[in-house]
């Protein structure tokens, strides 16, 4: 498969838009309960928040091949709206990564400070434009990208009507459910897997040939 460049791609594409979302669903079910960061819950769930952490981390970085794919899809259907849509996508993921990074901090906050001045200093971090501004708002570009590349599959019958329908309801789920369990939040992870899983076996059953083509 490695001296094939067009089935290696594929393939990395297609698993990719598998993977991410049933990370995502994994992430969802082992994170702690809860809205915010509270030194508590952290303290008391060590494992539990970097498990969590880890996988929605490594979800989000197989988001980009899967972002890729998609993109490739609408080469010659759609260029312009295949082409917006993995940039924004892209730096999005890209930016969306480094945010899990902040678990670890928050956890290491939580085992060795007291619980009043963890939160002061998780809020002064949270506050910095620089993160804003630089990391935060930048890192929900992911949810724009991919909507883009779903509308254009739709529009370019190169998939369902409802694939954009099922990914934003996907992007939706975790806000809508905002303070419920886990589990709850997860239902988001599974309109994700929906959409990206029909596009996956596409991608998978379709010929080298045609992948090339597309």
């Amino acid at each position: 498969m490695l001296k094939n460049p067009d089935l290696f791609r594929r393939n990395v594409a297609g698993v990719a838009m598998l993977v991410w979302p049933l990370l995502e669903l994994a992430a969802f079910l082992t994170s702690p309960p809860g809205t915010t960061h509270a030194p508590d819950v952290f303290a008391s769930r060590p494992v539990q928040v970097q498990v969590s952490a880890l996988l929605f981390q490594w979800g989000t970085i197989a988001m980009i091949p899967a972002i890729l794919g998609l993109a490739h899809l609408l080469r010659t259907r759609m260029p312009r709206t295949g082409n917006i849509g993995a940039a924004i996508g892209a730096v999005g993921a890209a930016s969306a990564i480094a945010l899990f990074t902040t678990d670890f901090y928050d956890l290491a906050l939580a085992q060795t400070l007291p619980a009043e001045q963890a939160v002061r200093v998780t809020e002064a971090a949270n506050a910095l434009g620089g993160f804003v501004y630089g990391m935060l708002l930048p890192g929900f570009l992911v949810h724009v990208g991919v909507l883009t590349l779903m509308v254009g599959l739709a529009l370019a019958k190169a998939g369902p009507w409802w694939l954009p329908v099922v990914t934003l309801m996907g992007v939706m789920g975790p806000f809508l459910t905002m303070g419920q369990t886990p589990a709850v939040q997860s239902i988001g992870a599974l309109f994700q897997f929906a959409a990206f899983g029909w596009v996956a076996v596409k991608v998978l059953r379709m010929p080298v040939a045609d992948w090339k083509a597309a």
